[in-house]
Order: C-alpha cells, then sequence, then structure tokens
C-alpha cells in the first residue's frame, strides 16, 4: 500500500553546497502537511524535492485519521482512502453514563492513513515534485543565496525550505522557532473490533488526566475495526493500560493487542514560523486543534498557505524572512481565533473534576444541549460551539463551581 524508496523518483547525485541550488524549495517530512505544500508548489512550476526519513511513505502511522468531509472539496483531495464516516459521538462520563450527540450536518471521514499520504505523495509527484524516502535530515542551514540541508546521502541546496516533519523540534532553537508550550501525550493502536455505530470518547482522570480516550470505528475489506487511543497530560503508555483493560473487559475480547503508538502532541504554536528561506508548517509549527490535538487539517490548512506565500516570494525575487513573514499573518488571521478560543476551552476543562464531567455530560443529556451543538458544531471549526456552551447558563454554572470550589 505505502510508496517505498523503490516507488519515488530516483535520487540525484546532490550537489556541493556552493553549486546553484538543486531546487526552488526542499520540504522536510512527507506528511500531510509537506506533501500538501509540495503538490502545490510543484502545480505552480517550483522545483520541489520531500526527503522522507522513514523508508516507507505514510508508515508508521501516528493519528486517528479523522476529518472534517468538506476539507476534501476545499483542499483537493481524493476520497480514496476514506474507510468509513461519522456524523454522532457517544460521549461517556467518568461515571459510566452516556450521551449521543449527533448533528447530520456534521459529516466527518475516517482515513486510512497510510493510503491517505500515499495518495497525496502520488498527486504530488504527478505534479512534479521529487519524494525521496528514506532520507532522514541530519542539518538544516540556512545561508544568504540558499539553504542547505545534509541527509545519509549527501547534501542538497535549495532556494527555500519547508519544515513538515511533525512534533520533532530539533531544529527549532537554532532556526529561532522556539517549540510549543504545551504538550501532551498520547497512545494508540489499530485493532480488530467488534461493530459499532458510533465513535465512542471517554472522559475521566482515572482514563486520561488532562485529556480523553476513544474508540473510533471503521471497516476495511469487510472486517470491522477501530482505533482506539488517549490524549493525557502525563504516562500516556500507563493510562493506556488501564484504559484497554477497560474497553477489553467491556467488549469480552480475548485476543492479545499489540503495544500501542506513543507520541508527544503540540497543542500551542511555537513562537515564530518563519526565518529568512524557511516556514514551518503543522505540527512542526505546534499548528493542530488545542481542543483535541487533531492535526491534519491545520497542517493540510497551513501547508496550503505555505505554498502560497513561497510561491508568491520565489516568483518576485527570493523567499526572504520579509517576504516569509507573510505566511504567519495569514495563518494567525485565519487560525488565530480559533487556537485562542481552543486553548482557553482546554485550559477550563482540564480543571475539571470527574464529579464535574458527571453533571456536564447529565445536563447534556437532559437540557437540550444537544440542539444547541447541533447548530454551532463544526468538525474543524471549534471555536463557535465552545463559546455556545460557555454562554449556556447551567453549563457555565457547573464550570465555574468546579473551577473555584
Amino acid at each position: 500500500m505505502g510508496v517505498s524508496r523503490t516507488q519515488v523518483l530516483a535520487t540525484h547525485s546532490l550537489p556541493h553546497e556552493r553549486q546553484p541550488p538543486e531546487c526552488d524549495v526542499v520540504v522536510i517530512g512527507a506528511g500531510p502537511a509537506g506533501l500538501l505544500t509540495a503538490r502545490r508548489l510543484a502545480t505552480r512550476g517550483h522545483r520541489v524535492v520531500v526527503l522522507e526519513e522513514h523508508d516507507q511513505i505514510g508508515a508508521p502511522v501516528h493519528c486517528t485519521g479523522v476529518l472534517g468531509l468538506d476539507a476534501f472539496d476545499e483542499l483537493g483531495l481524493s476520497r480514496r482512502a476514506i474507510v468509513g464516516m461519522a456524523q454522532a459521538a457517544r460521549f461517556v462520563a467518568p461515571n459510566g453514563t452516556s450521551v449521543v450527540v449527533d448533528d447530520p450536518g456534521v459529516r466527518a471521514a475516517v482515513v486510512d492513513r497510510e493510503r491517505f499520504d500515499c495518495d497525496l505523495a502520488r498527486d504530488a509527484i504527478d505534479a512534479g515534485a521529487d519524494v525521496r524516502a528514506g532520507q532522514r535530515v541530519a542539518t538544516l542551514e540556512p545561508g544568504p543565496n540558499a539553504v542547505s540541508v545534509t541527509t545519509s546521502r549527501g547534501r542538497l541546496a535549495a532556494r527555500a525550505a519547508v519544515v513538515a516533519c511533525g512534533a520533532s523540534y530539533r531544529f527549532n532553537r537554532a532556526l529561532g522557532f522556539g517549540v510549543p508550550s504545551v504538550l501532551l501525550h498520547s497512545a494508540q493502536l489499530e485493532v480488530p473490533f467488534p461493530a459499532l455505530e458510533h465513535v465512542q470518547v471517554h472522559f475521566g482522570r482515572r482514563i486520561a488526566p488532562g485529556g480523553f480516550g476513544w474508540i473510533v470505528p471503521f471497516s476495511r475489506d469487510d472486517v470491522s475495526f477501530a482505533r482506539i487511543g488517549l490524549l493525557c497530560d502525563r504516562d500516556a503508555g500507563a493510562a493506556f493500560r488501564g484504559f484497554a483493560a477497560a474497553i477489553r473487559s467491556e467488549y469480552r475480547l480475548r485476543d492479545p493487542w499489540p503495544e500501542p503508538r506513543l507520541k508527544a502532541l503540540p497543542l500551542a504554536p511555537v513562537d515564530r514560523t518563519w526565518t529568512d528561506r524557511i516556514v514551518a508548517v503543522g505540527d512542526a509549527a505546534g499548528l493542530v486543534k488545542p481542543t483535541t490535538g487533531g492535526g491534519i487539517y491545520y497542517g493540510l490548512l497551513t501547508g496550503h498557505l505555505a505554498a502560497d506565500v513561497l510561491s508568491e516570494a520565489l516568483t518576485a525575487g527570493e523567499p526572504t524572512g520579509s517576504r516569509l513573514k507573510e505566511y504567519e499573518r495569514r495563518w494567525r488571521t485565519r487560525l488565530g481565533p480559533e487556537i485562542r478560543a481552543g486553548l482557553a476551552f482546554r485550559a477550563v476543562a482540564a480543571k475539571l473534576s470527574d464529579a464535574a464531567i458527571d453533571r456536564l455530560l447529565e445536563l447534556t443529556r437532559v437540557d437540550g444541549i444537544v440542539p444547541l451543538l447541533r447548530q454551532t458544531a463544526d468538525f474543524n471549526w471549534h471555536r463557535t460551539a465552545a463559546r455556545a456552551l460557555l454562554r449556556h447558563a447551567e453549563f457555565r454554572k457547573i464550570v465555574v463551581g468546579a473551577i473555584f470550589q
């Protein structure tokens, strides 16, 4: 399924750093953000090289792979990787009670992340990008006339670079980008699982302190699966073992499960996302949904914006900092209000006790909050729903009481 090193375009001999740039833009990382950036730049006629450290595009998979359906049309994405749809979620309180929130107008696609990334890679290659797997970037050095990148296979020079290597911040301090001020930890695995009607979201400090757990059902080749994971503020591996034990007991599952994949998730932007000849996108810039940690949409969107700004700068002359700071202005205009609202909502939610969460879900079940969410919910944009909840008198009363008790 994956695009391997032998399937991508052949690697050319890399030039000495003093030679003219081999390409216009080098993209470090072949996840969705990097590949969409590459596709958009290549479509506009720029020479693009993508460097991916793993031998296969799309693997290993770290992400839950849920994306609002409207993003596919907005960003020109293939739907071949969709393996399930969700328009409702069952929210489970710490005391075990639950409420289903459904909205026919809010539809999310569950994607096969490996296939999704491979489709993006093929689209980028078809547009003219050179995608090279199995090349981990060791150094990234901006210079007055080019950016120099070294890998295990040699050195490459480009007029500009895009940092799209996920939640890895080994270049950030040297570039003056900083690191995210908020980081949580996740654990997830994918296993065969009994068919479920809805996504499940589980709350409780015993399950996922500072976060939540999830079960995302889908099917592949007529076999039902689920992605089971959690997001928490510490020791995600230990928290996952407890969560998994409870799920296995509830569904009477006997087959052993593999170890989950562990990952750090940024929930706040880095200090700065541009410098001379270099921009950062997606997780590498700390640009994810603060409410859920979901990074696909923000990564794709910031890749789209970065490609536009880089294309304009390359066409006009050189991608200097004075030109590339426009990228940060654009993403802050588009995403800034969402990020600020999401961080504020998360700060409030993290302070809630299990008893307060029980009361909030009971309120949701009996007090008509579901219609309120139907009016305001959007899978990719959370600010309107968060503000509506905090304006609801009873909801606010429970939250304020829990914080100041």
